[in-house]
């Protein structure tokens, strides 16, 4: 360097000599380091190696955690299935059991029809009157209460209503009021 460049610098001829002098000492024994950096390395392996320590295992797929997940839910699917199905079998009463129907055969191929009575035709023939009663709830109206029972909507069927339970005004239905809801309407 140059005397000039030293003095603005600050630094002695000394220190640039002990500078220059570690330069020349990195450059000769940088490679000395980085062989004897794999060499270490390789003492290392050796080392691990021998101590019999294997790699982690590696870890499963999704799919393999998902296939797993599904066959399991659906065996305890089917053990509860089974088990509510036992508990159902077990609680029916015997009597509730409804009896196999039985073939007849008819022999003969012939029928014989037999007239019915005058008197057991007249009870069938005559519709049975049968009313419902209905407790008037929070919100409801003359149609709700209509739809619920008749299904549809019908002025004919509001009008019954009307009419058995002696209404003026379809509107003026009051909580926990009583209504006769007559079932044998022409729909």
């Amino acid at each position: 360097m140059k005397s000039t460049t030293l003095r603005r610098s600050n630094i002695t001829r000394e220190k640039v000599a002990m500078m220059e002098a570690l330069n020349r000492y990195n450059k000769t024994h940088m490679d000395e380091d980085f062989y004897g950096v794999q060499n270490k390395n390789r003492e290392l392996d050796a080392l691990w190696q021998s101590f019999g320590i294997k790699s982690q295992k590696s870890e499963k797929a999704p799919q393999v955690y998902f296939v797993t997940g599904l066959i399991v839910g659906v065996i305890i699917t089917l053990v509860i299935t089974t088990f509510v199905s036992l508990l159902i079998n077990v609680s029916t009463p015997k009597e509730d059991v409804v009896a196999p129907i039985k073939k007849v055969s008819v022999g003969t191929g012939k029928f014989s029809f037999i007239p019915a009575d005058s008197a057991s035709s007249k009870k069938i023939a005559t519709p049975i009157v049968t009313n419902e009663e209905y407790e008037v709830k929070e919100g409801d109206t003359l149609e709700s209460i209509v739809i619920r029972f008749y299904g549809s909507f019908d002025m004919n069927k509001v009008n019954a209503i009307q009419e058995a339970n002696k209404m003026a005004n379809p509107n003026a239905l009051s909580i926990g009021q009583k209504l006769i809801i007559p079932m044998n309407i022409n729909q």
